[in-house]
């Protein structure tokens, strides 16, 4: 179960404001992007928050967290908001690269979330 604390709190806030942004906000195609594949680092940044968060949510109250759920709920997340933006949107698409750069984004946040914990237990059992 999802602890509830401020950390989830803002993990919510953040995926309300995510699904705002990648389906119910259309792309005005005006502007070029600052560089080749921005759009792939801005779904790695966006899943690398949530999932933080989300792991903060449990390192904040001291409680395993659980990766492998995590890592699933990426995965539906990715799959969930491609194909929401191929279904609901004019200007957006949904593409494999997306969802490769959603899971790693998640991935990030998991193996530091991992080594922030590792390293906590190690200072605490260390004095």
């Amino acid at each position: 179960m999802l602890p509830l604390n401020k950390f989830t709190l803002f993990a919510l806030a953040w995926f309300v404001s995510g699904v705002y942004s990648l389906v119910f906000m259309e792309s005005s195609g005006t502007t070029p992007p600052p560089f080749p594949h921005f759009d792939k680092l801005a779904h790695c940044g966006l899943f690398f928050a949530q999932f933080w968060l989300l792991a903060k949510a449990y390192i904040h109250e001291q409680r395993p967290i659980p990766y492998f759920a995590l890592m699933i709920l990426a995965l539906i997340y990715a799959i969930g908001s491609a194909w929401a933006q191929a279904t609901f949107t004019l200007t957006r698409q949904g593409s494999v690269t997306d969802g490769v750069a959603d899971l790693v984004g998640a991935g990030l946040a998991l193996t530091l979330a991992h080594r922030l914990t590792l390293s906590r237990q190690h200072t605490t059992s260390s004095n």
